[in-house]
């Protein structure tokens, strides 16, 4: 498919995350849905970005999307931990140098990870606003409905999709759904059967929830064979949220950057994934800064 030019972003990993309002969102969003071109959002997690930083195709994949969101606390602390200065005084010899700078590294991860926690806030100094990929998928249903675009829902369990199909339709009683196709097992499904029954229903806007990396991969096989699609966005699981399989999250929990451990006591199975977003993530953000704290002129 067509490369874009992205707007603003920066770089956690190596990885394109854009710094966006849910104002600035929303205005883009619209622009997407009326300039004739075709466009793919996707919600970069903690985990999105420790998956990129061992499969190249996935991580050019986010770096190709129009807009590469931050989902959940990960992206905002580690953009905030990693614009941290270090400074250390010239005079030091070479290696306490080394050796200071390093620990000002980790009194610097250990301090914003507690404020990641006590006073989130404190961490919206580079990213001004966590844009979860749930709520984002509201938020564009709604423009749908004031605009009559419609909606196409690929993926997720049959009873979760059609259950999600009905609360839409609930929530919004002008949106358009055209379609929906679940309950296919996703890695033995020929990619032409599923763009066969997208392009019939004709959608502007299309949501894959087909779980990361497979959903990302798979728009961005087969965006451009779907002429009618406007706008595509891999969702996870906001299709078990919307429908009720799921809850999410009190809101309590997600202002002091807690879902994590809501969705652990409501999956246990999940907690590879879990220790991936909350060990392994802010490991590889911590070896990251001294990287290039010690080799200053290296990208």
């Amino acid at each position: 498919m067509k490369t874009k030019q992205n707007s603003k972003k920066i770089d956690i990993l190596g990885v394109n995350v854009h710094p966006l309002t849910k104002k600035e969102l929303l205005k883009k969003i619209r622009i997407f849905l009326k300039d004739g071109e075709q466009h793919y959002i996707v919600t970069t997690n903690a985990e999105f970005l420790v998956f990129a930083s061992h499969d190249e195709k996935f991580k050019k994949i986010i770096n190709l999307a129009d807009l590469s969101l931050a989902d959940g606390s990960g992206p905002i602390w580690a953009s905030h931990f990693l614009d941290r200065p270090v400074a250390i005084a010239k005079t030091f010899p070479p290696r306490q140098q080394r050796a200071y700078r390093k620990r000002k590294i980790r009194n610097q991860l250990l301090f914003t990870l507690a404020i990641n926690l006590l006073h989130p806030k404190f961490t919206y100094s580079v990213i001004p606003e966590r844009l979860s990929g749930a709520d984002v998928v509201l938020d564009i249903c709604g423009i749908l409905a004031e605009n009559d675009f419609s909606l196409y829902l690929l993926g997720g369990d049959q009873e979760s999709s059609v259950a999600a199909k009905f609360e839409l339709e609930k929530i919004f009683s002008d949106l358009m759904i055209s379609g929906m196709k679940g309950g296919f097992p996703k890695e033995s499904t020929p990619d032409e059967v599923l763009v066969e029954a997208v392009n019939k229903a004709k959608p502007d806007v299309l949501f894959v929830a087909l779980g990361h990396p497979h959903q990302e991969k798979w728009i961005f096989r087969n965006l451009d064979k779907m002429p009618s699609v406007k706008l595509a966005m891999g969702v996870g699981g906001s299709l078990d949220f919307i429908s009720g399989k799921l809850k999410r999250a009190p809101e309590f929990m997600r202002k002091i950057n807690s879902e994590w451990l809501y969705r652990l006591i409501q999956e246990p199975h999940r907690w590879k994934r879990i220790k991936t977003a909350v060990y392994e993530f802010p490991k590889l953000v911590y070896r990251e800064k001294i990287f290039h704290s010690e080799n200053p002129h290296r990208t």
